[in-house]
């Protein structure tokens, strides 16, 4: 073999190598790690297992963007307790069955160099595809296992996944363990006696592979505050938000520890041919091209999303409905669709009634709507004051195009102004004494429309609830998201 076929093996087997630790940290409720000088045997990548999945997984194009080459990785932790021991305290208060405890959907763009991860709650109610019947998502694994699952996500968000990534609980604590642990940064003293989290003081501490665990599935969250412990009422959503923080945390790691230390990489990618089960469709060369194209991957660049849902109950059980509105600009990044495109149909409009005329904010939602906007049931209420003169359509800055896309759709122009903040929506009409009604159709964008200043009020609505729902006031706080002061902290 000559020395330049030498490089060039080696070097393929060094992107394949950092592929395969970037499956062990997505199968740890993460996503990428890119790391790797160690040259990597095929036999080893042979041993991962496969399941054959077949025409449930969507077409190389399909969804795959303008590039070709996007692609989405359904990664799924089940609650499988095989390989723990009897008195594994996981194993407390659980049946036999094996159910989805954790599901993302992971983007991988290799032209862009980005990394996108949307997570799933596990309590989002959806029809169950070939059931004839509804149940949380997290059951759609029971009985005929993945392929069922991917058919649901499929029919219930129209999302194609392309590939398939299984961890269980054993193997998302060896993971852990083989990079010696996660440090994460609490600010208060926190548990679960649900899933055994026991931080009992403040400040970094290094998660071993038990506590790890118990803090990726933590729904009974609880802070230690002026002596009393405070619930977390955001259930399943703050998980959500903790897992997200925990994945760039955990790519940090196993970059740092894997590139540096030659043991512990080689622990990793013994440890990943262990714990994680792929799809029989994803070819060995292509974990090797995608494991190139992501060499220099920033863990700080990956991109977080969750879906927007309400609360509802189905069959006397508290679920989680999407919001699907508010959801399909989101779910249109998964899809491959252009995220700068501005239409109708991914533009979300607050509707706001300041007169004391009834009724005009739902004839103006309906309106909308048959034009093809997006407007929310609960995002139609009254404003703060009934005796507002002027129509106007608020904007966010950067949102300018919807701003403008909404005023063609009324009889005659609006003002049209900045303001710091929309909740919920790109954009929020305020109807004033001068409303002029819904245009029949898109009228051309007056050029040169100004916006007038910059406010400083935010805008809300009293709403009223949606079906399966409840009332509530929009706020500025982003539910169960881990803080900006917590989320940046290095330990």
């Amino acid at each position: 073999m000559s020395r330049a076929q030498h490089r060039l093996r080696r070097r393929y087997r060094s992107n394949l190598q950092r592929f395969v630790l970037a499956l062990n940290a997505v199968a740890c409720v993460t996503c990428l790690v890119l790391a790797g000088t160690l040259t990597w045997t095929w036999q080893r990548i042979r041993e991962i297992p496969r399941i054959e999945l077949g025409e449930e997984l969507a077409s190389e194009t399909e969804g795959a963007g303008p590039s070709g080459q996007a692609q989405n990785f359904l990664v799924i932790g089940t609650d499988s307790a095989d390989g723990l021991a009897d008195d594994d305290p996981v194993r407390i208060g659980r049946d036999s069955g094996v159910r989805t405890d954790t599901l993302m959907v992971i983007r991988l763009d290799p032209t862009a160099g980005q990394a996108s991860v949307l997570s799933l709650p596990r309590d989002l109610y959806v029809p169950i595809s070939g059931t004839g019947g509804s149940a949380r998502i997290n059951r759609a694994i029971e009985g005929e296992g993945p392929a069922r699952l991917l058919a649901t996500i499929n029919d219930a968000l129209d999302l194609p996944i392309h590939h398939y990534v299984e961890l269980d609980f054993q193997g998302f604590r060896d993971l852990v363990g083989a990079i010696g642990g996660v440090p994460v940064f609490f600010p208060e003293p926190v548990r679960d006696r649900n899933s055994g989290l026991n931080v009992p003081e403040a400040g970094c501490v290094t998660l071993d592979p038990v506590q790890a665990l118990a803090y990726a599935r933590s729904r009974a969250y609880e802070v230690l505050r002026d002596g009393g412990w405070d619930t977390d009422p955001t259930g399943d959503l703050g998980r959500i938000s903790r897992q997200q923080d925990f994945i760039r945390r955990v790519l940090h790691r196993a970059f740092q520890r894997g590139a540096r230390n030659p043991v512990v990489l080689a622990d990793l990618v013994s440890a990943g041919t262990r714990a994680i089960t792929l799809d029989g469709d994803l070819p060995t060369g292509d974990l090797a091209a995608l494991g190139n194209a992501f060499r220099q991957f920033n863990p700080d660049d990956l991109r977080t999303y969750a879906l927007p849902v309400f609360d509802a109950v189905a069959g006397g059980a508290q679920v989680l409905r999407l919001d699907a509105p508010r959801a399909q600009p989101i779910l249109d990044v998964f899809r491959g669709e252009d995220p700068g495109r501005v239409a109708p149909d991914n533009t979300v409009v607050q509707v706001q009634n300041g007169t004391l005329t009834s009724g005009l904010g739902g004839q103006a939602a309906h309106g909308l709507r048959a034009l093809g906007f997006v407007v929310p049931p609960e995002a139609t209420g009254d404003a703060e004051s009934f005796d507002i003169a002027t129509t106007t359509v608020y904007h966010r800055a950067g949102n300018e195009a919807q701003a403008a896309l909404l005023a063609s759709a009324l009889a005659v122009d609006p003002v049209v102004a900045e303001i710091d903040f929309v909740i919920g929506a790109d954009v929020s009409l305020v109807i004033g004494a001068d409303w002029p009604g819904v245009a029949p159709e898109l009228r051309p964008p007056t050029p040169g429309l100004v916006t007038v200043g910059t406010g400083t009020t935010e805008t809300t609505a009293t709403t009223t609830p949606a079906a399966g729902g409840s009332g509530s006031t929009t706020t500025t706080e982003v539910v169960g998201e881990v803080p900006d002061s917590v989320a940046s902290a290095t330990c």
